[in-house]
């Protein structure tokens, strides 16, 4: 029996209708929803939460003082990250976009290193780096304890340095991109005007990157805001807001832990709107920071300067990299290779990695349990994500509706991780629909949460760079249905852009810290791993944990620039 050409474009257009939906729904249930839960929870549980937090009979409004004392720590913190974030990574970027010297590839690859190597595994780096008594700062007389405060901030200083190096590349990251994409003319016809490049660079290029300055400080502001692994492992008595809600979900004290998430959550979506507006304002005029008079001695102090500034910047920028980025990572090898068999101090064999590994202690065999634990999730995480990553990109280029989406799949981006993992436990936990126990399958279904949106925005990435409407144009043109150009077209083009997101996801659920602490039950991963091991004191074991998991993540990294060529 034939099916007439009426019929059976309807049967196409019911089966398009069906798939989107079902694909709604998975989006919603998988990712948006464990985003915003605790939204929800607070609104279901409030009678008990307020008086908990605000009206305890016991101790009467104690948590809400603590949550208080936890979020001003976490916003001194991150607004001084973001200062120094923008003091460091302008004139990187600056140096990336605009520089003449060899090796800026290079010089772009390790200043988004902490982006995708593991949180936890970096900040026992730093504190390595910083505080061990072998390490090149001690030798030189510059030594952190780990409760070393900064002085009228009153911030740890270890967490400081470990918050701007995980978040001074989002800054370096949206000022190159901007840089790379302004027109050089702008700073040719300054020069030509005789003025010097500090005064180019303050006149004519800061106001025109302003957006983009400010859409980077804001993602640092908000990455730091939200940072737990790295946090947990060199904080030692001070509590941020992320850790505050991994105690006291470790003690079952739901109530201040779903408040405070809510409010981190909040915080979160609240500062995000500013990029969303200056990504697509343009600004007019000049951006004037002095008063004329002021302005004026700036511009022949600058001219003054002359090529010296340019120089100093360079060498300035080269150096504070190196220190916050390339002296942690080399430290925690040099660890390894010193710790191998022997105390380098002591010469004594059970304080060595080797015995730690293989002695009565068996850390082997827990990283082992831990690194099949890590792959096993980042894999099944990463395939389902790419599942409905790759349906994603082709929802959102056709649908009226996917700008909208795709500005809705960004929240999992900017969730705090730690408010993330208890998100999953208040949903899919005992305290909500009670489908699944805190174990390897919530870690899974937590991980799907932040991977489908890194995999979207990487496959859009491709989907505009290689003009995949021109070839479905066509293929439709000569009767094409719509699954068809899917299939053979549009799919197989952006293949190498959902690889290489994929891949980007893998390497951060093999690291993500924060989240999977909460919801892991026994099930360990390496990253969390790493930082049991340092609250237990398994230092050597710890240092071979970490450098394991950050050679895995940068083995991972090198892969995704070999499918990029």
């Amino acid at each position: 029996m034939k099916v007439s050409p009426e019929n059976y474009s309807k049967k196409i257009v019911l089966f398009r209708y069906v798939v989107e939906v079902l694909l709604l729904m998975g989006v919603v249930c998988m990712v948006l929803l464990p985003s915003l839960y605790p939204f929800t929870f607070i609104l279901l549980k409030w009678n008990e939460i307020y008086i908990e937090i605000f009206n305890n009979p016991l101790i009467g409004s104690a948590y809400w003082n603590e949550i208080q004392r936890s979020l001003f720590l976490s916003f001194r913190t991150a607004f001084l990250a973001v200062v120094i974030d923008l003091l460091i990574g302008i004139p990187v970027a600056f140096l990336i976009a605009r520089g003449s010297i060899r090796g800026r590839s290079l010089i772009e690859e390790i200043s988004t290193l902490p982006l995708v190597i593991p949180t936890s595994g970096f900040g026992f780096a730093m504190l390595a780096a910083w505080t061990a008594s072998e390490s090149l700062p001690a030798k030189l007389g510059i030594r952190i304890e780990m409760g070393s405060m900064l002085p009228f901030f009153n911030v740890p200083i270890l967490v400081l340095l470990v918050h701007v190096a995980l978040t001074f590349p989002y800054v370096v990251k949206t000022v190159t991109a901007a840089l790379e994409d302004m027109q050089r003319s702008y700073e040719i016809v300054s020069e030509s005007l005789g003025a010097s490049s500090l005064t180019t660079f303050r006149k004519i290029v800061l106001p025109l990157i302003a957006p983009a300055v400010t859409s980077g400080g804001v993602l640092a502001f908000i990455r730091s805001l939200g940072e737990t692994g790295a946090t947990m492992v060199v904080a030692g008595v001070s509590t941020t807001a992320p850790i505050a809600i991994v105690k006291w979900v470790s003690e079952n004290r739901i109530a201040p832990a779903a408040f405070l998430s809510g409010i981190l959550v909040a915080l979160a979506l609240l500062l995000i709107v500013p990029i969303e507006y200056f990504s697509t304002r343009k600004r007019k005029g000049e951006l004037r920071l002095f008063a004329k008079t002021m302005d004026e001695l700036l511009i022949k102090i600058e001219k003054n300067m002359g090529k010296r500034a340019s120089i100093l910047r360079d060498l300035s920028s080269l150096f504070l990299l190196t220190l916050i980025v390339v002296l942690p990572l080399a430290t925690l090898f040099y660890n390894v290779f010193v710790y191998w068999s022997a105390d380098p101090y002591t010469g004594r064999y059970e304080e060595s990695i080797l015995y730690q590994l293989f002695g009565p202690s068996a850390y082997f065999n827990s990283i082992l349990k831990a690194v099949l634990n890590s792959f096993v999730v980042a894999l099944i995480s990463t395939l389902v994500s790419l599942y409905l990553g790759s349906l994603l990109v082709i929802f959102i280029v056709k649908s009226p509706y996917g700008a909208i989406l795709r500005t809705f799949l960004k929240i999992p981006l900017v969730v705090p991780t730690s408010s993330l993992g208890l998100s999953m436990i208040l949903l899919w936990g005992s305290f909500g629909l009670n489908v699944v126990k805190p174990s390897i399958w919530l870690i899974i279904l937590t991980h799907i949460v932040f991977s489908v949106p890194v995999i979207v925005e990487t496959g859009l990435a491709s989907y505009k760079s290689i003009g995949v409407e021109i070839y479905e144009d066509t293929a439709r043109t000569l009767g094409a249905t719509p699954y068809d150009v899917a299939e053979s077209i549009s799919l197989p083009l952006i293949k190498r852009g959902l690889i290489a997101g994929s891949i980007l996801a893998f390497t951060h659920s093999l690291g993500e810290t924060g989240a999977t602490f909460l919801v892991m039950g026994e099930d360990f991963t390496v990253s969390t791993l790493v930082v049991s091991m340092v609250e237990s004191l398994a230092i050597p074991a710890a240092l071979f944990a970490s450098a394991l998991l950050i050679l895995l993540s940068i083995i991972l990294v090198v892969l995704i620039h070999m499918l990029e060529k």
